[in-house]
């Protein structure tokens, strides 16, 4: 196994883990080191805090879903440890050739049983599978059911706040609506949970505040009133698909859950098998990652590192996301900058919008290339006037995302009399230019990044960009993600 740089960013990406693993071997903490002859394993002991040494392994028998072991009690994966056994054989440390050890070939036999299994399962009797798929649909209809009730119990909680007025929500009855809240995890739509809290986190934030501006409140309501009048009929619509026992029956609801977020919207988790059976996943995927951060969400108290990738393969823009909880930060591994090209196996697309959320599950590295960027810079739309009709189209869905994300050719960049910046297509049509959505781009501490862009870098080539809403100018901008220039990636978010 070639174990590189980009390597161990990607499986090891909290930047304690990978210093920390460095600083093992720089201390020359590892006792012993081995290899298997087939470099399917590297394995060794690591001199750590406690009494005996730690042992740790990095297994490659399937190359691309590496499996982290380590006996520490540490619950990151990979723990220092394993990243210290990953960069000592990055730094050419020497590993002594040796057999498989026994704990290491059961646990490889277990798991060639289970995907064994698995198999079995997909080989099973016709009329056992059908029999299990009504027992599971019929589990499912009731699961419904109870949706409705939650959804039910939601809006009766939304009339109570706005009839009653937003001024009035002070904070003890905000804890009691708070409370209401919670009761809805009870019901299997922890989503409408969450945009319910939210709207709560918003009226208590405008509160607050000197100038008293509801609008975020209101924008929180109008999501959560749309969620609760779309939810109802695409729940009996599900219902019915679950119960239908004609065997041309054309279900109702299999579209709009393909085609939107709603399931997501509920609180559905996707398994990545549900979204394989519906085809919702593309082959050896190549990926090249044009921005990253990391975003401190207040009201659900997580932070969320958000990628933002540009498929090679077929010209769209995805995202992942990564949640991290306040109070499991330092069990769950951060996602970082990636600066190569990404190979996934399998890439699985969720249900959504313009920039549905992905996730792969076994992946390799690859140089970036002139082609790669060539094919980035061509995708860029060249008719501004199309693409904001269609970004116009989508805010005015309540439940759509507002800030799609476009691949733009720019013809020019230039400045008004108050230095605010726009871009331009060929046919003179321009859009704002912002750095945060809050203040014009040569207020922004990046604005240099745009002033120093020379009119060669600039004109004619591909801006990523995410679009924003200023409802007070009602206008809309966009934010600055990267701009493919000169053969290379300028990354505004990284």
């Amino acid at each position: 196994m070639n174990i590189t740089e980009d390597f161990i960013n990607q499986f090891a990406g909290n930047p304690s883990v990978q210093s920390a693993g460095k600083a093992l071997v720089v201390k020359n903490s590892f006792q012993e080191l081995y290899a298997a002859a087939d470099d399917s394993l590297i394995f060794g002991s690591c001199q750590g805090s406690g009494k005996n040494p730690y042992q740790c392994s990095a297994d490659f028998s399937d190359p691309s879903k590496p499996i982290f072991r380590c006996s520490c009690p540490s619950r990151q994966i990979p723990c220092k440890h394993v990243a210290g056994l990953l960069y000592s054989k990055l730094l050419g440390k020497s590993f002594k050739p040796a057999d498989i050890p026994e704990d290491i070939l059961a646990k490889r036999s277990k798991a060639k049983e289970r995907s064994e299994k698995k198999e079995s399962r997909a080989d099973e009797d016709p009329q056992n599978a059908e029999k299990n798929r009504r027992k599971a649909g019929t589990a499912a209809a009731k699961k419904c059911r109870k949706q409705l009730e939650g959804i039910d119990l939601a809006e009766k909680i939304l009339k109570n706040i706005v009839s009653a007025g937003f001024y009035t929500i002070d904070r003890k009855n905000e804890e009691l609506y708070l409370g209401q809240a919670k009761e809805l995890g009870n019901y299997y739509i922890i989503g409408v949970q969450a945009a319910l809290t939210e709207l709560l986190a918003a009226l208590s934030a405008a509160r607050k505040s000197k100038d008293g501006d509801f609008t975020a409140s209101i924008e929180a309501v109008n999501y959560l009133h749309a969620l609760i009048k779309r939810a109802r009929p695409y729940l009996n619509g599900k219902i019915a698909d679950l119960e239908a026992k004609e065997p041309d029956y054309q279900p109702v609801s299999r579209d709009a859950a393909l085609h939107s977020s709603i399931e997501e919207q509920l609180g559905h988790a996707w398994k990545l098998s549900e979204l394989e059976e519906e085809g919702l996943y593309i082959q050896n995927a190549e990926l090249l990652q044009v921005g990253f951060s990391v975003i401190s969400d207040e009201a659900k108290k997580e932070f969320v590192d958000e990628g933002i990738w540009f498929c090679l393969t077929n010209g769209e823009i995805y995202l992942t996301k990564n949640l991290r909880p306040f109070k499991a930060l330092k069990y769950i591994r951060a996602d970082d900058t990636f600066f190569s090209v990404l190979v996934a196996g399998e890439l699985y697309i969720y249900p959504g919008d313009k920039n549905p959320r992905v996730r792969w599950n076994n992946s390799m590295p690859l140089p970036v290339t002139a082609d790669d960027l060539e094919k980035v810079k061509n995708s860029g739309a060249e008719d501004f006037t199309t693409v904001i009709k269609s970004v116009k189209n989508q805010i005015k869905n309540p439940l759509s995302d507002k800030s799609p994300i476009y691949a733009l050719k720019v013809s020019r960049i230039s400045t008004d009399a108050e230095g605010a910046y726009f871009i331009f297509d060929e046919n003179g049509t321009s859009i704002p230019l912002r750095l945060d959505s809050l203040a014009p781009a040569s207020s922004s501490p990046f604005a240099y990044l745009i002033k120093h862009l020379s009119r060669q870098q600039a004109e004619g080539q591909t801006l990523i960009a995410r679009f924003g809403h200023d409802l007070a100018a009602e206008i809309l901008y966009v934010v600055p993600i990267a701009l493919i220039a000169a053969g290379k990636v300028v990354r505004f978010t990284y």
